[in-house]
C-alpha cells in the first residue's frame, strides 16, 4: 500500500527512532521519527512528526538540542505514565 503526504517530507533514513502516540480516544496519531543515517552514511540530527490519518508531516524545530553531531545506532526506549 502506497499513501500519499504532504508538508516537509523527511529524507529516507536508517538506524533511526520511531515512536507512535495515540490521542487519548485513539481518533489520530502522531509518529516521531528522530535522527538516523542516509543512504550515503551521513548521520542526521533532525525531528519529524507524522499525523495521522491527516498524513501531514512537520518538521520539529531543534535548534536549541544540545547535540549538535548526528545521532544514529540509539534505543528507543518507552515509558509509561499512568494519569
Amino acid at each position: 500500500m502506497q499513501q500519499n503526504a504532504t508538508g516537509s517530507i523527511p529524507q529516507g533514513r536508517v538506524e533511526s527512532c520511531s515512536v507512535l502516540v495515540p490521542a487519548p480516544d485513539l481518533s489520530s496519531y502522531q509518529l516521531y521519527i528522530f535522527s538516523g543515517i542516509t543512504a550515503p552514511g551521513i548521520f542526521l540530527l533532525d525531528m519529524y512528526v507524522l499525523s495521522i490519518p491527516a498524513f501531514v508531516w512537520t518538521k520539529i524545530d531543534l535548534v536549541n538540542y544540545p547535540n549538535k553531531w548526528g545521532i544514529a545506532r540509539m534505543a528507543c526506549m518507552l515509558t509509561r505514565r499512568d494519569t
